[in-house]
């Protein structure tokens, strides 16, 4: 009787220190908004796809893609969408307005856009005060190409409105309005960057894709690429959360040990826009702008809400904008548990 009681306990013990199963996604089919899928930019989420890391999960994702970061904002609000792959500065930016958003996973450890100026005007540009008067490329106005513009105006104490806004994607659109000469200058991300810098077309005068870089413009590489969605989702979701969590930090940590041939492999072939030498090259210059762990930085989210304070009079405004209310590093911490 001892030694059956023995081996109960023994049993009951054992159960007790196995980790329990994850529990089923509530939501299995995911709606992810983002602004230019086929940028490096977003190369986190289409790992996480092609590689079948959100199937593992338990989720069928479909991704929705729009030709900016405010537009998948846009479509997210209106319910067309469950969350949003796109950058933090909206997060912060929506939260000064009073909606309840959070990012959850971190794609961007560095803002990983670069201004160029057109090849006929470069000689004449010396700071960001001679950006005034031009007609600029952005990805969508209200995205954050947007507002990286809006940083380097103010920054030099110009007005946002010292500039035109033009709205051309993040694509070969991108590069045939720069192409055409429609534009003075553009930001924007790669593979379109190192496209229009090895044609002629432009001379890239600011980057933040690299840590030196962001540092150099905004003091601090600023987290941006992420995950995010509401508050009420996130709660009425966790499990799911969860889920698109752990396939996020599954692509990154695949990332980290990829070389830029795995990557093109991956990737849809046209993505590659018919340059595969240039899209190694474009990888191998952004490889550096991707989160290691997928964990917001305090420090960096700080950064952000001093940076968007400067020209976003919502976020200057708001009394009470804590930038930890604007992430949560919990899943973030579950994930990296699971995947050790």
């Amino acid at each position: 009787m001892k030694k059956m009681l023995s081996s109960v306990l023994m049993l009951c013990g054992l159960l007790a220190a196995a980790p329990s199963q994850a529990a089923p996604p509530e939501k299995t089919k995911v709606v992810i908004a983002v602004g230019g899928k086929a940028s490096l930019y977003y190369l986190p989420l289409t790992i996480a796809e092609r590689l079948g890391y959100f199937n593992d999960e338990g989720l069928q994702v479909e991704t929705m893609d729009f030709a900016g970061g405010a537009k998948a904002l846009q479509a997210m609000m209106g319910g067309g969408a469950d969350v949003v792959s796109g950058g933090f500065d909206h997060v912060m930016v929506m939260r000064a307005r009073g909606q309840n958003l959070r990012a959850f996973v971190l794609q961007g450890a560095t803002p990983a856009i670069s201004l160029g100026v057109a090849k006929e005007r470069a000689a004449q540009y010396k700071s960001a005060k001679d950006l005034k008067g031009m007609k600029i490329g952005v990805s969508a106005p209200g995205s954050s190409t947007h507002a990286f513009i809006n940083h380097l105006l103010v920054s030099a104490g110009l007005a946002p409105d010292d500039v035109s806004i033009i709205g051309v994607g993040t694509g070969p659109a991108a590069v045939a309005a720069m192409q055409a000469g429609h534009l003075d200058a553009i930001a924007s991300i790669e593979p379109a960057i190192t496209m229009m810098e090895k044609s002629g077309t432009i001379k890239v005068v600011v980057e933040t894709v690299s840590v030196q870089g962001a540092r150099a413009i905004y003091g601090s590489p600023l987290p941006s690429g992420s995950l995010y969605t509401r508050e009420e989702f996130i709660k009425a979701n966790p499990n799911t959360v969860q889920a698109l969590t752990n396939a996020m930090v599954r692509a990154l940590k695949w990332l980290k040990t990829a070389t830029p041939d795995d990557v093109a492999k991956t990737v849809p072939p046209d993505y590659l826009l018919g340059d595969r030498a240039l899209y190694l090259e474009a990888y191998r210059k952004n490889s550096e702008s991707y989160s290691r762990d997928g964990l917001f930085p305090p420090a960096g989210a700080q950064a952000q809400l001093k940076v968007l304070s400067g020209f976003e009079q919502a976020v200057r405004e708001a009394k009470e904008l804590n930038p930890a209310d604007a992430y949560t590093n919990d899943f973030v911490r579950d994930a990296l548990h699971k995947n050790k």
